[in-house]
Formats: structure tokens, sequence, C-alpha cells
């Protein structure tokens, strides 16, 4: 991100303030001016897609590939996804954006430290990023990565827990939700869920249910969290927030704004508008990620006798 000032076209400024922009900057340090976006629009959307792409589009295919099983190979040789469409675009785009998160969440926690501490810590309904959390891995019970690495854990029709953890010495052994003076014996995790109506897809199911075994971690890309929060306190409901409703972004603005960009990529696949070939500029990368799938769909064929 750089600061610019904006010009028309005679190259006359259309404002003597710099603004703050939204940019590439490749390898070699250059910045690619084609595909500049005010942070303005880029934070209201729809976001420039060859900036999207170029920043995030090797990893939204790699997770609706090998996390969700999302993508493959045409006879043609081109890739292909399996998004199921429907009359609504945006309703299947945010069918497979909860998908992705719980692939981005658990993606983060085995990334960093710090995050799985803070991410652990909402699974647990505690309130210290303890060490301890060090000693368990996050897992998606939805993901590829979780059937082949943990198949007694895989259970994508599971509609609690999105994000469980299990501790890396022994896998049996399952994260839980602490009280005063130690463990719950309830096992912690995870519900996420993305939206752009939480009122619509969060108030009048999940929290009109009123049941809470987890935390449900809400990604508001609408910015209506606190709206629905005061709704809920309003009632009277028996819901900590916080802690049983928890918005995404207090605790990854990281994962929030993924999810921002990927929205508008998914939303472009569904309505054809988009390639996933598109998705990878570096034609030698695309090369060979197209071989690597084409060689796990073959794999997957072979029938040993």
């Amino acid at each position: 991100m750089q600061k610019t000032t904006i010009v028309d076209q005679y190259g006359a400024p259309l404002s003597d303030a710099p603004q703050l922009v939204v940019a590439y900057k490749s390898g070699d340090g250059t910045i690619d001016t084609s595909s500049v976006q005010p942070l303005s629009e880029w934070n209201r959307g729809p976001r420039n897609l060859d900036l999207v792409t170029q920043a995030h589009g090797y990893a939204l295919l790699n997770i609706l590939t090998y996390e969700l099983g999302m993508v493959d190979v045409d006879p043609e040789g081109l890739l292909r996804h399996k998004i199921v469409a429907t009359l609504d675009p945006h309703v299947a785009t945010m069918r497979v954006l909860g998908k992705i998160a719980e692939a981005v969440v658990v993606q983060e926690c085995n990334e960093s430290i710090l995050a799985n501490r803070k991410w652990g810590m909402v699974a647990r309904r505690g309130n210290a990023l303890h060490w301890t959390l060090d000693q368990f891995q996050a897992i998606g019970t939805g993901l590829a990565s979780t059937q082949r690495d943990h198949p007694t854990k895989y259970n994508p029709t599971d509609t609690q827990r999105d994000v469980l953890w299990v501790r890396k010495s022994n896998a049996k052994h399952e994260l839980l939700e602490v009280v005063r003076g130690g463990n719950s014996g309830n096992i912690a995790g995870l519900q996420i869920k993305v939206s752009q109506d939480g009122f619509k897809y969060i108030y009048r199911s999940d929290v009109a249910r009123g049941k809470y075994e987890v935390p449900l971690v809400y990604f508001d890309l609408s910015n209506d969290y606190y709206r629905l929060a005061n709704a809920i306190y309003n009632e009277e409901r028996d819901v900590r927030i916080g802690v049983d409703l928890v918005r995404g972004r207090d605790i990854s603005p990281e994962c929030h704004d993924l999810l921002e960009s990927y929205y508008w990529v998914v939303l472009n696949l569904v309505s054809g508008k988009l390639s996933l070939n598109n998705l990878i500029k570096d034609e030698l990368l695309f090369d060979a990620f197209k071989k690597d799938v084409q060689e796990q769909n073959l794999s997957k064929k072979i029938v040993v006798l």
C-alpha cells in the first residue's frame, strides 16, 4: 500500500491531499499501476480482481482444490470448479465462503502460535492466551486434510463444530472447554459463519435456536455484528456476547480481510465472469499446479488389486 495523488486524464491532480491506495508490488519492488485502487473503494467493494488474484489467487486455488475438493481438470486440460450454482450467485458464494473460512482459520492457527492461542482461547471459552494451547493443533471437521490425517475427526455434516483442536502427541485427546477450577469435559470448538446479513442468516436461525454447544464466530462482511449483538442483548436472550457469539474480525482482522477478498473472486467464478485458470498469473506455477491436480485425479482412479 502506498500514498499517491489521484489525477485526471490530463494529469491534473484531483486532490492536493495524498490518498491511500491499494496496489500490487512485484518481486523486484515495482508497482503495477494498471490495477491501483483507492483504499476507500477497496474497503467498500467490489475489490479489484487483478489485485486480489495477484495477492491471494494461488492460496485460494489451493484451498478450493486440496481442502474442499472443488477443483479438477476437464478433458481439454483446463481447470474447472464444482461449485453448485443457484439462481442467486450470492447465495452460492456465501455457502462456499463458509467452508473457505473454516480452512482460513485452521491455516492461520497452524502457521502462528499466537493465532492458535487466540482462536483456542475463544473455543475453550477461556480468558487467557495460555501456553498449553501450543500442545494442540487446530483441524477443520470438513477439510480434506483432516480426512487424510485424522479420519476419525472428519465430519463434514457436523452442525456445531467446524474447527476443533487435537493434542499433537495424541490426536485422541481433544481440547476441552474450561470452567472455574478446571476443564468442563465438553469438547471445545468453533462454529464458523460468514454473512452479509446477520439478521437473516444468524439471528433468525442460530440465535433463535439458542443452542450454543461451542462459540459461534461470525465474520460480518457487512459490518453488522454490533447491531446484531445489541438486538440480542435487548431481547435478553441467554446468549453471552463475546463468548457464545464472537466477531471474527475482532479475533483476526487478517482472516476477515481475506474473506472480504475471496468473496469477490468466488462471486465472479460462480457468475462465470472469471475462470479458475486466471487465478495464477505465473504460467510456470500454473502449469505445475495443473499437473499436480491431474496426477492426483489419476491416482484416485487407480484400483490396487
